[in-house]
């Protein structure tokens, strides 16, 4: 047998029948497996906030997938569509008669006559105080 030197790292032996030996993967390939389990949380959707709840300026009223709860005064709309209070106040929820966008999908259904309604949420502003002082006096 003859040892001869190709390349670097590889190494190949020639017997006198000239049959080339050499060296293969001593592991199969592992396969791909499916349906595996996902251990992903759950995204926490739904209400946060209750009728009656005292909430400060930023809280989270409700988280949801598409436009579940409609924001009313005082509570501002995030880029997810998370509802949240725009004033410190007490949390307000009601049902609606919706008075749709033009471009919106409802709003051919409300131009026939049907009347949609929805569920609004509302921050009621703490009342001011009464004590004011006019300013040529001060």
């Amino acid at each position: 047998m003859s040892l001869t030197n190709v390349g670097n790292k590889l190494f190949q032996f020639t017997n006198l029948l000239g049959a080339v030996i050499s060296r293969s993967a001593s592991k199969k390939a592992g396969g791909s497996t499916r349906n595996k389990r996902t251990r992903t949380k759950g995204k926490s959707r739904g209400l946060k906030k209750w009728d009656g709840d005292q909430v400060e300026k930023g809280m989270i009223l409700a988280r949801q997938l598409g436009l579940k709860f409609y924001p009313g005064q005082n509570v501002g709309c995030g880029r997810d569509l998370t509802l949240f209070a725009l004033e410190k106040g007490e949390v307000m929820w009601s049902v609606e008669k919706l008075s749709p966008h033009p471009y919106s999908p409802l709003y051919p259904a409300t131009q026939a006559g049907r009347i949609v309604k929805k569920l609004f949420v509302h921050v009621l502003p703490e009342p001011q105080h009464q004590n004011f002082k006019l300013v040529s006096l001060v």
